[in-house]
């Protein structure tokens, strides 16, 4: 299945929506928008993820999506 053909089956059923519930992970490892570098490195590593929802402390909001190619970036490998 190429892009495209999902696009166009999107695209003609844009009414609909789709529940992912069953491929999520119920409770995922996050972390807060004011962890330390050092903590994110260690859950990554510890607990062998791809990618971490960010969540404001206050309000509990998403932020954004760390993943293991921002680490890599940020860092002088």
């Amino acid at each position: 299945m190429t892009f495209e053909s999902v696009k166009d089956i999107i695209e003609q059923h844009t009414d609909r929506m789709i529940d992912v519930r069953p491929y999520m992970i119920e409770t995922p490892f996050v972390i807060q928008s004011t962890d330390r570098l050092q903590k994110i490195l260690d859950v990554f590593r510890n607990m062998h993820l791809r990618a971490m929802p960010v969540i404001n402390p206050g309000s509990g909001a998403l932020e954004g999506m760390i993943t293991r190619q921002d680490i890599f970036a940020y860092m002088s490998l």
